[in-house]
């Protein structure tokens, strides 16, 4: 009997134990609370990536740059990708063949780009 009984005397002292726990929580504030008609900002947030690759290609026009970049830890794996330059300027400074480090920009999951480009090495044909 007494390994029937253990089990749901340890099941209800947990139980009791939440309760307590959410009964002697502090109320959440309501100094900041807002209009019903307003919601709070979405948070947006944006991480940073070191990208090391090789350019493929360089396309002015749609301000993108192909890399066959290397991996990318935890983030991606290594994967030739194209990717928006925010400075035009610095397309005109790369070349297919090109060796860099870039910084990846990654904005909530969805929109990224390259930003401090660099050129390390160049393609020897």
């Amino acid at each position: 009997m007494k390994t029937i009984w253990r089990p749901a005397i340890l099941s209800a002292g947990v139980v009791g134990f939440c309760f307590w726990l959410m009964a002697c929580a502090s109320p959440p504030s309501q100094d900041k609370a807002l209009p019903s008609s307003q919601s709070p900002p979405a948070q947006v947030q944006e991480k940073q990536y070191d990208l090391k690759g090789k350019i493929v290609s360089v396309d002015k026009a749609a301000r993108q740059v192909s890399v066959d970049g290397e991996d990318i830890p935890g983030f991606m794996g290594p994967m030739t990708m194209s990717y928006p330059v925010k400075n035009e300027q610095v397309l005109d400074t790369l070349a297919p063949g090109d060796q860099i480090t870039a910084t990846l920009v990654s904005k909530s999951g969805s929109e990224y780009w390259l930003e401090s480009i660099a050129v390390v090495g160049k393609d020897k044909k």
